[in-house]
């Protein structure tokens, strides 16, 4: 299944960063913040709290 997250703030970061967790789920981010989009390529997603969970989503913008 192919996933599209259009704008990556904090609640499509969320969303993202699950989805992209799942198997056979190929999730893209489409943003207009080139920094944010560029950070997601090198980085990945990565969220923290009671878990952590880091995810490699695409990004593009």
């Amino acid at each position: 299944m192919k996933i599209g997250i259009i704008g990556c703030g904090a609640v499509g970061s969320l969303f993202a960063a699950h989805l992209a967790a799942l198997d056979d789920v190929e999730v893209w981010i489409f943003d207009v913040w080139r920094e944010h989009v560029e950070a997601i390529k090198r980085d990945g997603l990565r969220l923290t709290g009671i878990g952590e969970l880091h995810t490699r989503p695409r990004a593009t913008t």
